[in-house]
């Protein structure tokens, strides 16, 4: 199925369960893809920046989503290479979550600071920060993303692997 069948068509193939997980791969691409071009914090602004040397720091959360969702999908297709969109959206959810509450705990203090120390609006330690701790935060869970997966898909050899929630 094209990815630019009507959504009714795509609903009732879901419905079906007549999609592959690569034809649901496909989709989750081009949903990242439109959020790349469209997005606030998109990969043509961080392109259009690397001349100023910001547009590395901005690329480095698209090139982790990349690897990390390319990395995971390979993890669920060793395992059972049932349900990766489903995995990918629940585990994703769930890891987000923390790393967006970690998120939060450690900016608000450093651009609190950052305003009471430094007087200039225009000055470039809270975008420093804020790109590390995203970079941070993006690589925690894709990361932990692709771990998760392999556990989710089952996959032989997990006989070590945490039963208990972490």
């Amino acid at each position: 199925m094209s990815i630019f069948q009507r959504p009714r068509r795509v609903a009732i193939a879901l419905r079906d369960n007549t999609l592959s997980e690569r034809e649901k791969l496909n989709f989750l691409w081009v949903l990242f893809a439109l959020s790349g071009i469209f997005g606030e914090e998109s990969a043509l602004v961080a392109i259009r920046a690397l001349s100023s040397g910001y547009g590395l720091l901005l690329a480095v959360p698209w090139i982790i989503l990349i690897w990390g969702t390319i990395a995971s999908y390979r993890a669920n297709r060793q395992g059972d290479n049932q349900n990766f969109i489903e995995r990918f959206i629940c585990l994703t959810t769930s890891l987000s979550i923390r790393a967006y509450l970690v998120y939060a705990v450690l900016l608000i203090p450093i651009h609190f600071l950052s305003r009471l120390i430094f007087s200039s609006q225009f000055n470039v330690f809270p975008f420093l920060t804020n790109q590390l701790v995203v970079i941070g935060m993006t690589l925690y869970i894709y990361v932990r993303l692709k771990s998760l997966m392999v556990i989710a898909a089952g996959s032989r050899g997990q006989e070590g692997a945490p039963n208990s929630e972490t």
